[in-house]
């Protein structure tokens, strides 16, 4: 059984992981306590928009998702700030509008199904070095950063007037979340299809919520719970020959609802 973690593939799938739960533990603690849950279906599908086009002008992916980092970005953090509609009508129009967009440009790409495929389908065989240094930079300037600035990111997600009324400049800190989310998506579509990058940032995030007594101690949480089961899920993935990611999230589901039974059985 254990024999499988001689393969180098399968190592750095691991390594790859790790390094995803543990910034999906911070992130994915920041979208639940914004409630803006569904800002990550914004993100993802204006990647799928950006994968359609790097396909259609046969460019490098990752040329492409430095675009998609800075373009969408910004892009959803000025729309996010027209008061015609709710925030909420906002991010599920331009969510829909980015999927749109995509598959029109598929359209022109029926003749390389087989590459949107790869793209769309990534496994852990497509994992290489670079990825996993590109990760582990990532890392390092997100956990630096909420380091030094955690209260004023905090000041920011309770109440932004009284942010604001502190000298704190929410609009930066708004855009710098954006980016780091852009960064975190574009990275994990590696192993996750696009329409579950989301999940394996929020179900963590909301077990760790459910069971956790205290907000430090919840990043903690989040972040041995995608570790455990994401190793879990790899193996389980490996033997049954399905998909890595989709395995990993139905395993965290699980725990989900045990989670939700198990906090209701101790209220009675």
């Amino acid at each position: 059984m254990l024999e499988i973690l001689h393969y180098p593939f399968f190592q750095n799938a691991i390594i790859w992981w790790i390094l995803i739960s543990l910034i999906a533990s911070i992130l994915g603690i920041l979208v639940v306590m914004r409630k803006e849950a569904n800002v990550t279906h914004s993100i993802s599908n204006f990647l799928f928009l950006w994968i359609a086009v790097s396909l259609l002008f046969n460019g490098n992916y990752y040329l492409y998702s430095f675009l998609f980092w800075i373009i969408g970005s910004f892009l959803i953090f000025f729309i996010e700030k027209t008061r015609f509609i709710t925030k909420e009508s906002t991010k599920e129009i331009i969510s829909q509008a980015w999927i749109a967009w995509g598959i029109f440009t598929i359209w022109f790409l029926w003749n390389l199904s087989l590459d949107i495929n790869n793209f769309l389908f990534w496994s852990i065989l497509f994992i290489n070095r670079s990825d996993l240094i590109l990760l582990s930079i990532l890392l390092l300037i997100l956990y630096l950063c909420f380091y030094f600035f955690w209260k004023r990111f905090l000041s920011v997600i309770i109440n932004q007037d009284i942010a604001k009324t502190r000298w704190i400049k929410v609009d930066i800190y708004n855009l710098v979340f954006l980016i780091f989310l852009s960064i975190f998506i574009s990275v994990s579509i590696k192993i996750f299809w696009i329409l579950l990058i989301g999940a394996f940032l929020v179900i963590p995030a909301n077990i760790s919520k459910i069971i956790s007594p205290s907000l430090k101690l919840s990043f903690v949480i989040s972040s041995l719970i995608s570790i455990l089961w994401v190793v879990l899920g790899l193996f389980i993935s490996y033997f049954l020959n399905t998909s890595s990611g989709a395995t990993i999230v139905l395993i965290l589901i699980l725990f989900f609802m045990f989670s939700i039974f198990w906090a209701k059985k101790g209220k009675t």
